[in-house]
């Protein structure tokens, strides 16, 4: 069918968001907040019908000006932009929605290329939007250009894949959102009536036919005469709810996605979808025995070192010099803070600690072993939860150990009250960009007017600054104004680290 050309014009970008969307609603047409809703929740499933049909998916709804909007795609190959076309009054989609009538038939329309605008004729499955009034508000299509098909029973298949899919978009399992997630075009997927006869096989659930039992030719058989277990996509079908479930069919693990679908009072079809697990099963199985060996070797490095600081806790009870039990109780309170995140790491599937359960964990030690028991030393933790490795989290529990005992030795010596706010941001400030911070603050007794931690021979801040420049890509300042100390650490992130939301 020819028709005269048609001017088109962007409305959204690429993939709009429901905001887009709704302002362009709100802006274009005349329709009313309650038909406005029910085009946003439609448009909400029209990824789901591409991947379910395998064909383009497009949204349209007549503006104010009797121009279209058009949010998708007319190619199941990509994923389009909301548009605004000058379509003529004698094109079938326009005849379409003022008759209210479904359209099914060859369509031409205008695309924007690299070289202008072209004319590109599809295959057109076209079904009206009604609201609960009767009144046709727009339309669903499902299209695939003339050239990409080569089937001579198109026809007779997608007009049933077409309908299926739409009335499975018009009404949806509202209270299973997963169900309409994590479709591929990898995935079989069977359209099938009530009975169980098999209406519409993609290839890829024609590949999985014969490991199922599913006779090749697919189309006219029955479902329920498959291998396939089927006992709950009956009762699914039943109850009109859909189902998803895990079957193992000797060593393949099949995830089964069974969405009824409502087509009348009597007239019920089910969509079957078909996802072949088996990889992600091994994968997520030798992960599993990965983390456990993990698991097991932390467990085991972190009892060598409590081991250790156990020698170290008997050589300074039996030692008569006060310098020798000082030098020892140090080495003992850091191998304490190493140990203390392979235990952390322990407990984790994967070899990542939290930085904020560290720091908590070594200030409660720490004021259990340093602080008196007239003293009341108070920490709070603000910013980003981070993630990060155990390798760098050792170091970084060193660092902090060290801080967390120069406070109660020296910023609150004979101090009974006092508070410590430590602090982790990501930044990226111009000077720091791509870096993490973390900013220690207490009201001690400040620093000395000619503090300098580079040319302190104390071995506690000799560590410091080795591991935060050598081991931890970063920079330490230190800055006092009398009544506190100031600690600021820049850490390189890397590709280790990862944010989670901020508590």
């Amino acid at each position: 069918m020819q028709n005269r050309p048609f001017h088109w014009a962007v409305i959204c970008g690429k993939e709009p968001n429901m905001a887009s969307w709704k302002d362009t609603l709100e802006r274009e047409t005349d329709l009313h907040p309650t038909q406005q809703a029910l085009l946003w929740h439609f448009s909400e499933r029209v990824s789901f019908g591409k991947a379910i049909s395998e064909q383009g998916v497009s949204l349209i709804v007549p503006t104010k000006d009797g121009q279209l909007l058009l949010s998708g795609s007319l190619d199941s190959s990509h994923t389009g932009m909301v548009q605004k076309y000058e379509v003529p009054m004698n094109h079938p989609i326009q005849q379409m929605l003022r008759s209210g009538k479904p359209y099914a038939g060859l369509m031409d329309w205008e695309e924007p290329t690299e070289a202008g605008i072209t004319t590109e004729s599809y295959y057109a499955y076209v079904y009206p939007i009604v609201d609960n009034g009767g009144k046709c508000i727009g339309a669903c299509a499902f299209t695939n250009p003339v050239s990409e098909v080569y089937s001579s029973r198109y026809d007779e298949f997608m007009s049933i894949v077409s309908q299926t899919t739409f009335q499975g978009m018009l009404v949806p399992q509202l209270q299973q959102p997963e169900l309409y997630e994590g479709i591929s075009v990898l995935d079989g997927i069977l359209f099938f009536e009530q009975d169980g006869t098999i209406l519409y096989a993609n290839r890829a659930a024609k590949k999985l036919g014969d490991i199922f039992g599913i006779d090749r030719r697919l189309q006219g058989t029955s479902i329920y005469s498959s291998t396939l277990k089927v006992g709950r996509i009956k009762k699914a079908l039943e109850d009109r709810v859909g189902t998803i479930d895990e079957e193992l069919y000797g060593d393949i693990a099949l995830r089964q996605v069974m969405i009824p679908v409502v087509l009348g009072v009597k007239w019920k079809r089910g969509i079957l979808v078909l996802q072949d697990k088996t990889e992600l099963r091994k994968r997520d199985q030798e992960l599993l025995v990965k983390n456990s060996v993990i698991k097991e070797v932390h467990h085991r490095v972190k009892n060598n070192l409590q081991s250790v600081a156990g020698l170290l806790r008997m050589q300074s009870r039996r030692s008569g010099s006060d310098d020798v039990k000082q030098a020892l109780q140090d080495s003992i309170h850091r191998i304490e803070s190493m140990a203390l995140v392979h235990e952390i790491v322990s407990n984790f599937d994967e070899d990542y600690v939290a930085l904020r359960s560290i720091i908590e964990e070594l200030w409660r030690l720490l004021r259990q072993g340093l602080g008196s028991s007239e003293q009341h030393i108070e920490m709070d933790y603000t910013g980003d939860d981070i993630i990060m490795s155990s390798h760098k989290a050792s170091y970084v529990s060193l660092v902090m150990n060290e801080l967390f005992s120069n406070l109660f030795k020296h910023a609150f010596k004979g101090v009974t009250e006092g508070r410590v706010h430590v602090d982790v941001q990501e930044s990226y400030t111009t000077d720091h960009r791509d870096m993490l911070h973390i900013s220690i603050r207490d009201t001690g007794c400040g620093l000395p007017d000619d503090f300098e931690s580079t040319r302190q021979r104390r071995l506690g801040l000799q560590i410091i600054d080795n591991l935060v420049q050598n081991e931890l890509e970063g920079t330490i300042t230190w800055t006092s104004d009398g009544t506190g100390t100031m600690v600021d650490i820049w850490i390189h992130k890397g590709e280790e680290y990862a944010r989670l939301s901020s508590r």
